[in-house]
């Protein structure tokens, strides 16, 4: 909420100021507005972007659950090699022991003597040469056995040093998409920031463009607002009886409601450490009434219900902003805590129109019931289509000097 309500500022401040060196031409409500179709587009190519980059990670991610899977097959086959070499050595060991144990009894147990009885024993020459060639065999095939077992070992020991390598490459590119993934998500973070900064000055100066829907592109907000305050009759009709001490006009003014107090003054406020920068009218306690203008004029704002939010929850409630011209000068006035709203955008009013009624009832920014008054220089009104709306507020005694002090009863 809070860089939205910078951005918008940053656009107020972009179309009102001035450089002290050098004057800034004020722009156009035309060019503001093709600036406005600029962050449009640029929040456009944003949003394809994130959507790019957006499956790029997601692919990033398909790679690096793969390659997880991958290394996990690896070191599972690694530990089954791991096995067969063991049970191959154990293996190795037992034949080798047999085949000594055997060729220690024919050839050393029973004595040379006895191996020479056993080959010389044969009853005839087919015989001995088939004696002769069995213990030849024996000592061959433990031998071939022997070698045949280093071989198997000699290829699993091969297949675990390439499924090392392989692990290792694997664990490389797992790393590289570890890093990717995070570049993938600084740039989404990014993208997304740059749309929301984009989305939130074009709808901040089209807000404010439609909101002048009385002043024309080749105007700049300037000059449109003094043309329309020009036009504004500084007559004024007389105001209603009302029983009691009745508050004469100063300046063409009236009071907001038309009797009550005032409950908070415009300034520093000790009891909730704040600035005050507006006055507080109130009927009476838990009361509701008619709200008017303070001088004739024009509405040229009505901010809907809801408008601002405090903690998620509504602040302000209806908001009416009226332009005047009060001693040939152009001031904005904007009344908060509206319950309803009884004027519409560019209507014409007096002292005695009524523009709805007294509200604060689920207002997060309202102890109570009561009429929030605030006064602006009139070429600062259309802030108030952002969160700026209360920058540059003066006292509103300053065309109102009739206003009693806080807690004095007045009758309108």
């Amino acid at each position: 909420m809070m860089k939205k309500f910078i951005s918008y500022l940053f656009i107020l401040l972009m179309v009102f100021s001035f450089a002290n060196s050098v004057q800034a031409k004020e722009k156009t409500l035309g060019e503001l507005k093709a600036e406005a179709e600029a962050n449009r587009a640029a929040y456009n190519k944003a949003k394809e972007e994130k959507i790019e980059k957006t499956e790029e990670k997601q692919k990033a991610l398909n790679d690096m659950a793969s390659v997880e899977k991958e290394i996990q097959r690896i070191n599972n086959e690694l530990k089954e090699i791991a096995f067969q070499i063991e049970e191959i050595q154990a293996d190795i060991e037992k034949k080798d022991k047999q085949m000594k144990e055997i060729m220690s009894f024919v050839q050393i147990t029973n004595g040379e003597a006895n191996y020479l009885e056993y080959i010389f024993g044969a009853t005839d020459f087919t015989d001995f040469i088939y004696r002769v060639s069995v213990a030849e065999q024996l000592g061959d095939y433990n031998e071939k056995l022997i070698e045949e077992y280093s071989n198997d070992i000699k290829k699993l020991e091969e297949k675990k040093n390439e499924l090392n390598r392989k692990d290792e490459e694997l664990n490389k590119k797992k790393e590289q998409l570890s890093i990717l993934q995070a570049k993938l998500s600084s740039e989404i973070s990014d993208l997304s920031k740059t749309m929301v900064d984009k989305d939130t000055e074009y709808k901040a100066t089209i807000d404010m463009i439609n909101s002048m829907s009385k002043c024309k592109l080749s105007e700049t907000m300037s000059q449109c607002m003094n043309r329309l305050s020009r036009s504004i009759s500084n007559s004024s009709s007389s105001v209603g009886s009302v029983k009691g001490i009745q508050i004469s006009s100063a300046n063409g003014t009236y009071m907001p409601i038309s009797n009550g107090y005032v409950t908070s003054d415009f300034g520093w406020r000790s009891y909730d450490n704040s600035y005050h920068r507006g006055i507080d009218f109130s009927y009476c306690s838990g009361c509701t009434g008619p709200i008017y203008p303070v001088a004739s004029g024009q509405v040229v704002l009505i901010q809907p219900w809801g408008t601002y939010k405090v903690n998620g929850k509504n602040c302000g409630s209806y908001i009416v902003y009226v332009l005047h011209r009060i001693n040939n000068h152009p001031y904005v006035t904007s009344y908060w805590h509206m319950a309803s709203v009884s004027v519409s955008q560019w209507q014409n009013v007096t002292p005695n129109t009524v523009l709805g009624q007294v509200g604060g009832d689920n207002d997060a920014c309202a102890g109570a019931r009561h009429l929030h008054l605030n006064l602006f220089d009139g070429n600062t009104w259309s802030g108030a289509t952002s969160a700026t709306a209360n920058q540059g507020r003066i006292n509103p005694r300053t065309i109102m000097p009739q206003i009693p002090s806080k807690g004095v009863k007045f009758v309108r």
